[in-house]
């Protein structure tokens, strides 16, 4: 098995700048976004400041630019329980932190394709069911730096 505590050790620092920008891009009506467990299917949660709803995302970090490939992959788990909570009144959003730029999707409105993907990149082929999602309907967070920078 290949050590992955480098790549998660990346990953959980860049959710930490793609908050940021995320929440200001849309935190207007959302108290502060909290980070959600080990054990959650999403990594953050707001509750709204006038309603009882609640807004919950998932943040990606991707080493790559937002339009070098034309969809992103997402386990089909948390699109499955994105659209539970939407379902029951909630806002679900999926954002990811490209090496261009902070972009961010509304799960509500996501079209999607499932299908099944093999992840070769952990030292084992892991065979799952993903979500693929078309970049090109992710809205880019206007003042979202690079992952190569620190806010």
């Amino acid at each position: 098995m290949v050590d992955v505590s480098k790549d998660k050790k990346w990953g959980l620092e860049q959710e930490k700048i793609a908050i940021k920008y995320f929440e200001k891009a849309v935190g207007k009506k959302w108290n502060e976004f909290m980070p959600l467990g080990l054990y959650s299917h999403f990594d953050y949660c707001a509750h709204a400041k006038k309603t009882r709803k609640c807004c919950f995302v998932e943040i990606k970090s991707r080493r790559n630019n937002h339009d070098e490939y034309d969809e992103t992959i997402v386990p089909a788990i948390k699109i499955r329980k994105a659209l539970a909570l939407i379902a029951e009144g909630h806002k679900a959003y999926l954002v990811v932190n490209f090496l261009d730029g902070v972009y961010y999707l509304d799960m509500e409105k996501a079209k999607l394709r499932f299908d099944w993907n093999v992840r070769k990149d952990r030292g084992a082929f892991e065979l799952g069911l993903y979500a693929f999602l078309p970049v090109n309907q992710f809205k880019e967070i206007k003042n979202g730096r690079s992952k190569q920078t620190t806010i």
